[in-house]
C-alpha cells in the first residue's frame, strides 16, 4: 500500500490527533460493559495526557478499506514518530518501504524503490481547522467534537467513543476511539472519511521520550533521488539545496 495520494496523507495526519497520548496497547473486544466514567471526564483526561507528551515513538499496524477498490482492505506496518512542535514521521516497513515526513511547513513522501521524493504543501494538507489545531500541539477535543459512548463495544477498562466533528470537515466524517480508562490513553482508532473509506490504526511498543533524533525529520536526499514539487515538477540541484537549508533544524 503506497501513501501516494493526498487523501491518504490527510488520513495519516488525522491519525496524529489521537496518538499523541496513546499508551500501553490493550486487546479490543467485540462487546462488554461501558466504563463508569462519563464522556466529559474521559475527554478532559485524554486532553491532559496529550498536552503532557513532548515526543514519542510506537510501532503501528494500519488497515485501510477503500471504496475505490470495492471495499478491499489493505494492511501496512511500520513505526511512527512524533515530536512537538510540528514534527512527525511515518516509516512503513511492509508491504513495501516508504517514509512520510511532515516538518514545519513542508511534507514529503520518499519511496526508496522508486528513488523519488514527492513534496506536499502543509497549508494545503492542513486546510481542516481541526487537523491544523492538533498538528500544532493543541488538543481541544470537546470544542471540536460531539462525543458519545459506544457502550456495547466497551469493557471494564476500555471505553469506546464515537466522535463526530461539530463543524463540517472535508476529511473526516466520524471517528471511533478506544480509550484505556485506567490511564486515559488511546489504544486504537478508526476513521471514516468523506468518501466512505475506513482507516484503522493500532499502536504497540509505545515509548514516551524527551527528544527524538533530528535526523528522523531531516530533508537530505541523495543526489540520485528525484525530487518533485507539489505540482509534479522536477526540482533542480539549486532548488533542492535551498529547500535543505530552509528545513534545517
Amino acid at each position: 500500500m503506497r501513501v501516494r495520494s493526498p487523501g491518504m496523507v490527510l488520513g495519516l495526519l488525522w491519525m496524529v490527533v489521537f496518538v499523541l497520548g496513546q499508551g500501553i496497547s490493550h486487546e479490543v473486544f467485540a462487546s462488554g460493559q461501558a466504563t463508569e466514567a462519563g464522556v466529559p471526564e474521559i475527554l478532559t483526561k485524554m486532553e491532559n495526557t496529550y498536552r503532557a507528551i513532548a515526543a514519542y515513538t510506537a510501532d503501528f499496524s494500519q488497515w485501510t478499506t477503500s471504496v475505490a477498490t470495492s471495499g478491499a482492505t489493505t494492511e501496512a506496518r511500520g513505526v511512527f514518530y512524533y515530536q512537538k512542535p510540528q514534527r512527525m514521521r511515518w516509516e512503513y516497513n511492509s508491504p513495501e518501504r516508504q517514509v512520510f515526513v511532515a516538518f514545519k511547513d513542508t511534507a514529503w513522501l520518499y519511496v526508496p524503490e522508486d528513488r523519488q521524493i514527492s513534496l506536499f504543501e502543509m497549508k494545503e494538507l492542513l486546510q481542516s481547522p481541526i487537523m491544523r489545531t492538533f498538528f500544532e500541539g493543541v488538543v481541544q477535543l470537546k470544542e471540536n467534537f460531539q462525543a458519545t459512548m459506544d457502550a456495547a463495544a466497551g469493557t471494564e477498562e476500555t471505553a469506546v467513543l464515537r466522535l463526530t466533528p461539530k463543524r463540517e470537515d472535508p476529511n473526516v466524517r466520524a471517528l471511533r476511539v478506544w480509550v484505556d480508562t485506567t490511564q486515559y490513553t488511546i489504544t486504537e482508532i478508526e476513521a471514516l472519511d468523506a468518501l466512505g473509506n475506513i482507516n484503522r490504526i493500532h499502536f504497540h511498543n509505545h515509548k514516551i521520550v524527551h527528544n527524538l533524533p533530528k535526523e528522523l525529520f531531516a530533508f537530505n536526499p541523495n543526489d540520485d533521488v528525484l525530487v518533485l514539487d507539489p505540482s509534479g515538477r522536477k526540482l533542480n540541484p539549486e532548488e533542492i539545496g535551498a529547500l535543505k537549508r530552509r528545513l534545517r533544524d
